[in-house]
């Protein structure tokens, strides 16, 4: 095959350390990865590995591959409980940190929702955090990946309410934005039809193309609407496959790696990484 022009690839697992990282995404023949930093789930946060950290940078320079760093699903910093914004601040600074580490493109973080407290206010104080983070951690861009679900308290489940959080950040250039197709789906917009994905084209053009950053291509297990951020394999879930030719191609995140962050085994997930270098016609 030859060399992609895009840059496709898997979120993949560092179970048994970050050396495993570009073993897995050479199997699934990746040309990009993105990777957990820590627990996505929990709060503890592991002992640096410089080592192991400087290969995987040296490795992903090599072969010229995108690498995006996923802060813990936890990470609000939207929140107005101190311990809960304490704590996720501490998270995506470790985040950003291995980041810079690894010689990754940006972090991906979900923007947080209002939890008992003015959207504006939660706004405010989620920007205020970010651009603090970002200075104490020169040289990574965040990425606010929009939401599937959280209704009225989520700060970004459209490409409106991603650029109203930019606008909260001083439209910081380090700050940009992560679209995820089982989100949309999930969040009301049916990009699968031709109005919905020229609705969303208008919505990048007007926020501008180059905020966007990074791309994650999922199905979904459950239906349009749901609000259920549940992926699943392309071709398996709700959505199917065709719809994924179109998106893919769209001119507006033409220059964004594309990140598969679908389940099942690494064959499966291989083979999705194959459908859709053959939607983009490779």
């Amino acid at each position: 095959m030859a060399k992609s022009l895009r840059s496709v690839g898997l979120h993949v697992s560092v179970a048994g350390g970050l050396a495993r990282a570009e073993a897995r995404a050479l199997e699934a023949g990746c040309s990009a990865l993105q990777i957990f930093p820590s627990n996505p789930r929990g709060w503890a946060l592991p002992n640096p590995e410089t080592t192991a950290e400087a290969k995987l940078a040296d490795a992903c320079a090599q072969r010229g591959w995108p690498l995006f760093v996923h802060a813990p699903y936890l990470v609000n910093l939207a929140s107005p409980d101190p311990v809960v914004h304490e704590r996720s601040r501490a998270n995506l600074s470790f985040a950003l940190a291995r980041s810079a580490r690894l010689g990754a493109r940006a972090v991906v973080v979900h923007a947080g929702s209002a939890v008992g407290t003015d959207r504006d206010e939660a706004r405010r104080r989620a920007a205020s955090a970010i651009q603090a983070l970002l200075d104490e951690h020169a040289g990574i861009d965040l990425a606010i990946e929009l939401t599937a679900g959280g209704g009225e308290r989520s700060l970004a489940r459209s490409i409106p309410d991603a650029a109203e959080m930019l606008a909260a950040c001083g439209d910081d250039e380090r700050v940009g934005v992560c679209i995820d197709t089982c989100h949309l789906w999930a969040a009301g917009l049916d990009w699968t039809t031709s109005a919905g994905l020229a609705q969303l084209r208008r919505d990048v053009r007007e926020l501008g193309p180059d905020r966007i950053l990074v791309v994650h291509v999922n199905d979904s297990h459950d239906p349009f609407g749901s609000s259920r951020d549940h992926h699943a394999n392309l071709g398996d879930g709700r959505i199917g496959v065709e719809p994924f030719g179109a998106f893919v191609r769209a001119r507006e995140w033409r220059h964004a790696p594309l990140v598969l962050e679908t389940p099942g085994t690494d064959e499966r997930r291989a083979h999705d990484v194959d459908i859709v270098r053959s939607l983009l016609g490779e």
